[in-house]
């Protein structure tokens, strides 16, 4: 099997956050994809190791954010490569709260969802999580980041726990 195929598939970038007990986090996601129109429903891919999980499987809410072309680097690299575990990701970084206290990056987004967990899919190191789209917003025209864009224009890797990771 040729696992170079795999990188063909197009993906977006993404940050996905959420909030339980007042506790915050969030992540960047490249695997979310719009499932139906009507009910408005989205799937988001999220490894078991991250904190981003044990927040998402236990208030079952969540924002997804879009990323744009113009997020530098070190933006991404702070939602994708630390825990929020141990590690503020939103200080420093413009921000609101939703209704259910969870954060909304305003900066180097282009929109987002706020979304119901209605349903999860065990896949042995992830969680596909099915959501329901209550309420979406856009707050510019700036380009979506894709993961293409992400890897030949930002130099950017694939981390273990992504669900893209390929082993070389």
């Amino acid at each position: 099997m040729d696992n170079l195929a795999f990188t063909k598939i197009p993906y977006g970038m993404f940050i996905i956050t959420s909030s339980f007990n007042n506790k915050i986090g969030g992540q960047i996601a490249n695997t979310v994809f719009q499932v139906t129109s009507n009910p408005a429903t989205i799937a988001i891919s999220i490894s078991k190791q991250n904190y981003t999980h044990f927040l998402l499987e236990n208030s079952k809410k969540a924002v997804i954010s879009c990323l744009t072309e113009d997020a530098p680097f070190e933006f991404i690299g702070k939602f994708g490569f630390r825990s929020s575990r141990d590690f503020d990701k939103f200080s420093g970084v413009n921000f609101i709260k939703d209704e259910n206290n969870i954060p909304i990056a305003t900066t180097f987004i282009n929109s987002y969802f706020e979304v119901d967990i209605i349903s999860s899919l065990d896949i042995n190191t992830h969680t596909l999580f099915l959501c329901k789209v209550n309420n979406s917003v856009v707050l510019n025209d700036n380009n979506t980041m894709t993961y293409d864009y992400y890897h030949k224009v930002k130099k950017g890797f694939t981390p273990k726990n992504a669900p893209t990771y390929i082993s070389k």
